[in-house]
């Protein structure tokens, strides 16, 4: 789906705003279904999130990346790798992660973008809960409804450790403003009541 404006979201902006960067800042998984805008809105929280001092970084979930254990979250790894002396096993590259993560010389805040988590293998869903429960960075998290998801994802909001958001469809006059602005040209009225009845909100679909 490209990156049309956003629209209709200003209230979940200023809600995830305030969680992401606040003085106490907490982890957000967006949760809906597939085209209603949850990796639109996570690129958007994360420009925020680096307007506000934030450092960032972003991985996305695959179903091949699936296959390897932090496979999904290798780009995140880079410091924790390759130590002389370190133990080469699961266990101890979690913790080398959380901790080099943890560790930012800059002094920086971190955000970790997760786009797609319900699709991450176990190792990398267990450094992501293992981050946010250590707090070395907050998490923000895209889920899709209705997918299996693995159980540390889940419990990111089951124990706290991040707000839980549900995301819904588009209504009329959203879906009629998008269109005026990537037709650059007026919609009618009716005619957007119509597009938001044929794909439900979801700009996906429209």
């Amino acid at each position: 789906m490209p990156d049309w404006p956003l629209v209709g979201r200003a209230a979940e902006l200023r809600t995830l705003r305030d969680l992401l960067t606040g003085p106490e800042p907490r982890g957000v998984v967006l949760a809906g279904p597939s085209g209603v805008g949850k990796t639109r809105l996570g690129r958007e929280c994360v420009r925020i999130a680096e307007e506000a001092g934030l450092a960032t970084a972003q991985v996305t979930a695959t179903h091949s990346a699936a296959r390897l254990p932090f496979g999904a979250v290798a780009s995140l790894l880079h410091a924790a790798v390759a130590r002389p002396g370190a133990v080469d096993d699961r266990a101890d590259m979690l913790r080398r992660s959380v901790a080099a993560l943890a560790e930012r010389p800059d002094g920086r805040r971190l955000l970790i973008f997760v786009d797609d988590a319900h699709l991450l293998d176990d190792a990398s869903a267990t450094l992501v809960h293992q981050v946010a429960a250590t707090g070395s960075a907050t998490v923000l998290a895209t889920l899709r409804t209705g997918a299996p998801a693995p159980d540390p994802v889940v419990t990111l909001w089951k124990d706290g450790l991040a707000e839980r958001v549900e995301l819904g469809g588009l209504g009329p006059e959203s879906i009629e403003q998008l269109l005026t602005v990537v037709l650059d040209g007026p919609v009618d009225p009716a005619t957007a009541v119509q597009f938001t009845e044929r794909c439900q909100g979801n700009a996906l679909f429209l």
